[in-house]
């Protein structure tokens, strides 16, 4: 009966667990759908900031934030987007171990999110900056923050390179870890750039004063909108990777409740029909 007693107290134990991953799938799936509308909100907007940025790069010659390779970049600030919570599959691990790939010694981290900063330190990362407060509400301003504070950063001189590791959104089955390049702009070579201004249907752009300045003047905007449409990405591939990962959960805590049923219905029939031959064999060592 210990036995049995142990296994009904797993059941309910399981039970109880179920319930709660059931919850969690529910409030990911409501996170997603407000996270999904909010990017296909911001899509357009993305898209054509980057159109209009690329155009400036094109036509631009000189600037800090243009190169035209990335050789002798020695110092880098890795910008890494994690979750503040957890039990959401593999979405902060597998970014984490492309970033542990490829951060040197030297570099440091701007840590976005409690899972991003447990991470640093636990791999011994030098933290330069953290923001805690990223959720499924992430709004322009914040993103603002944090693109004065990258920008401010690289414009010091402290570092001459920097990268932003998020979770890109392939699909509701495929979030693929990526590490972006942001400073310095790696500029095409000349070719490249004739057959992708040849290709493009529209009138040239002219820029006043020059290109470099209006560069200048709106790098700002370009972080801007890349760290809000890349976090706003990373916020959507973590609320599908937790309700993934919850709804994987519930189900096998489901299928492993009905294994254990069966074993405990198993288990206490063959305990009543050793009680009840036991019964048997007493009634006939007394009738005899």
């Amino acid at each position: 009966m210990a036995n049995l007693s142990g296994l009904k107290a797993e059941i309910e134990s399981i039970s109880d667990i179920g319930k709660i991953t059931g919850a969690m799938e529910l409030v990911a799936t409501a996170k997603l759908r407000k996270i999904q509308k909010r990017a296909l909100g911001i899509s357009e907007y993305v898209t054509e900031v980057y159109s209009l940025f690329n155009e400036i790069i094109v036509n631009s010659e000189k600037s800090k934030y243009l190169r035209s390779n990335a050789d002798g970049l020695k110092k880098t600030l890795y910008v890494v987007v994690n979750s503040n919570l957890g039990l959401c599959g593999g979405y902060n691990s597998n970014l984490n171990k492309l970033v542990k790939s490829e951060i040197k010694n030297t570099d440091e981290v701007y840590a976005i999110g409690t899972k991003a900063v447990s991470f640093c330190k636990n791999n011994h990362l030098k933290i330069k900056r953290q923001d805690l407060s990223v959720d499924v509400n992430f709004s322009s301003e914040q993103a603002r923050q944090i693109a004065t504070d990258v920008l401010a950063l690289y414009n010091s001189g402290e570092f001459d390179e920097v990268k932003l590791a998020y979770t890109k959104f392939v699909n509701s089955i495929l979030m693929e870890p990526v590490i972006l390049r942001i400073f310095p702009i790696i500029k095409v070579n000349e070719a490249k750039a004739e057959k992708v201004e040849t290709s493009e249907a529209h009138a040239p752009l002219e820029f006043e004063p020059d290109p470099e300045t209006v560069l200048s003047s709106s790098v700002s905007l370009y972080l801007n909108t890349i760290i809000f449409g890349t976090i706003i990405e990373s916020q959507l591939s973590e609320q599908t990777s937790r309700r993934t990962a919850m709804e994987a959960a519930t189900k096998n805590g489901k299928d492993l409740k009905a294994m254990l049923n069966l074993l405990f219905n198993r288990k206490r029939q063959a305990a009543i029909t050793q009680e009840i031959s036991e019964i048997v064999s007493g009634a006939d060592a007394q009738e005899n």
